[in-house]
């Protein structure tokens, strides 16, 4: 069977309509976007650590953190954050809750990505002690007394 020439050109027209249809990128192609998660490093106090109560602590997150949805918590019970932009990164600095005396307390962290719509985790362990308050107090007084030179003997004869 042998196409006329008018049947061809009405397949070609067809086929030229509908192309750009075919290859359109609809509005959820548009909107999708890659989700960075942050990446947090440089915990202060180091992970596994002794520290008094109320001891500061601080971190580093990556700039793909959103700094207005930063957060950080000891035992569920939030702090209050404190952000310092680095022009690199951001730096996080907090103070422990006054209610966490004697024990261990996992300080957890999480930051919403700037790009897509998910959140970075992360977090260590830290050991909470009034032991370590009292003994860094007493650790100038110790040493200022060892540092007292004795009294010289005095030999008359």
């Amino acid at each position: 069977m042998k196409l006329s020439k008018s049947w061809k050109t009405a397949i070609l027209l067809t086929g030229l309509a509908f192309a750009p249809m075919v290859s359109a990128v609809t509005p959820a192609e548009e909107t999708e976007r890659k989700c960075i998660k942050p990446k947090f490093r440089d915990f202060s106090p180091a992970p596994k650590s002794e520290v008094a109560p109320e001891s500061e602590i601080s971190f580093h997150i990556n700039r793909y953190a959103d700094p207005l949805h930063i957060g950080a918590s000891a035992k569920k019970i939030p702090m209050q954050v404190e952000i310092t932009d680095k022009q690199t990164f951001y730096y996080v600095s907090a103070k422990l809750p006054a209610e966490l005396r004697d024990g261990f307390a996992r300080i957890h962290i999480e930051a919403k990505s700037t790009e897509g719509d998910c959140i970075g985790t992360d977090g260590w362990l830290l050991k909470i002690s009034d032991k370590t308050a009292a003994a860094a107090a007493n650790a100038p007084k110790a040493e200022a007394t060892e540092n007292i030179p004795a009294p010289a003997s005095e030999d008359t004869e």
